[in-house]
């Protein structure tokens, strides 16, 4: 599932990645990313993908708890 951090990035995949070009972006609030998508992707046996870019929308693959690992240090940092 494409995740991107910003609405910018998300409108540069939809205009240039034709496979994309009926997409809109939606904000999600990271409470909500957290608590509700991340656990509901993991469920699924899915995965993140993160900031996708390029002309093919390429880029990282996370675990959903993996990322859940990751946001949670990030915030410890801060």
């Amino acid at each position: 599932m494409p995740f991107w951090s910003s609405e910018k990035r998300a409108i540069s995949i939809i205009k240039t990645v034709p496979e994309y070009s009926a997409f809109k972006p939606e904000p999600i609030p990271l409470s909500a990313f957290i608590d509700r998508w991340l656990p509901g992707l993991q469920k699924d046996g899915l995965y993140c993908g993160l900031n996708w870019s390029g002309e093919r929308a390429t880029g990282y693959d996370l675990a959903p708890m993996d990322l859940m690992a990751r946001l949670a240090a990030a915030q410890e940092k801060s």
